[in-house]
């Protein structure tokens, strides 16, 4: 199978999105990049230099609904007539601006101040300038094959970075197409969201990443294309690097905490101190990514006064 990386620039700290092309009939490309001028003519570019056009692809997979990865694919479904395809999970946010999770109410039990949620606003506000809502979007879900005249790509669900994040491997030359599960040179992020399951809670989103992650190991893939940055060939270590951090983590956060009860928003103030604007939801996602699963797994006590959550070591 014919796989070539296709690198857009997004105007983000991270840096270029990696797109997949399969050259396969029918031609799919896997992620988009961002809605913005220099990422389609990026695209285009790096697609006609392997002889093709835009219209040539006939299908688009998206591994989850962040703008960096999905933000063109409606633009590029109405230039190509491409079909879109993602995970049932992640339909609803790819098929309305603004989608659906920014919801007040996750920040409010957060302890998260009004005029800060008033920040973030401001910056979504700009963020959905680079995406457009999708208007039809067959599903993918695990298990799934995604067939090509020769071979064929396997859906494996890998909740964690959003919930309906998905990768696709190719068993036969054990290459797998990870997107943001796996990132070289960055700790993925797992996002505040709600759970699709149960929307009245939040999504344990660090606990799912690292099952994802172990599910893969068990794959055993030879080599890892990535979402942002270059590709991953001993996945092992890889592994170990990432569960290590994320103990390391755990332990400075509860250090952190000292003898009081603390809200998600407070302490991400201590662990992420030097965080600009920009970067605070992030370094709340990541807080209360790391206490809820402090709190599954019994080191840190979780009690709701008043609809804010208050978090405490565990004696």
């Amino acid at each position: 199978m014919r796989i070539h990386v296709v690198r857009i620039p997004t105007p983000f700290p991270v840096g270029p999105v990696n797109a997949i092309l399969v050259v396969e009939d029918p031609i799919t490309l896997i992620d988009t990049g961002p809605k913005t001028s220099e990422a389609l003519e990026a695209l285009r570019s790096q697609i006609e230099a392997l002889g093709l056009r835009l219209g040539d692809i006939k299908r688009i997979v998206l591994t989850h609904a962040h703008l960096d990865h999905a933000g063109q694919a409606e633009r590029l479904r109405q230039l190509t007539g491409a079909t879109v395809y993602a995970h049932p999970w992640e339909a609803e946010r790819l098929g309305q601006v603004p989608d659906a999770s920014r919801d007040p109410t996750l920040f409010a039990a957060l302890g998260v101040p009004p005029r800060i949620v008033e920040e973030f606003n401001v910056v979504w506000d700009y963020l959905n300038t680079m995406v457009d809502p999708i208007s039809e979007l067959p599903a993918l879900d695990d298990g799934d094959e995604l067939a090509f005249e020769r071979g064929s790509l396997a859906i494996v669900h890998t909740p964690g970075h959003t919930p309906g994040h998905i990768c696709l491997f190719h068993r036969a030359q054990r290459t797998l197409i990870a997107a943001d599960t796996v990132l070289k040179r960055i700790t993925p992020n797992p996002i505040l969201n709600r759970d699709p399951r149960q929307p009245a809670r939040r999504f344990p989103s660090l606990a799912a990443f690292l099952r994802s992650l172990d599910r893969l190991r068990h794959l055993a893939p030879a080599l890892v294309y990535t979402g942002h940055g270059e590709e991953v060939d001993d996945y092992e270590a890889y592994y170990q690097t990432i569960v290590k951090h994320a103990r390391q983590r755990q332990r400075e956060l509860i250090q952190l905490m000292g003898d009081g009860a603390m809200t998600a928003w407070e302490l991400s103030l201590r662990l992420f101190p030097q965080a600009g604007s920009q970067q605070r939801f992030l370094a709340l996602s990541e807080t209360i990514a790391h206490l809820d699963w402090a709190v599954g797994e019994g080191t840190v006590v979780c009690e709701k006064r008043n609809g804010v959550e208050y978090f405490w070591r565990r004696a």
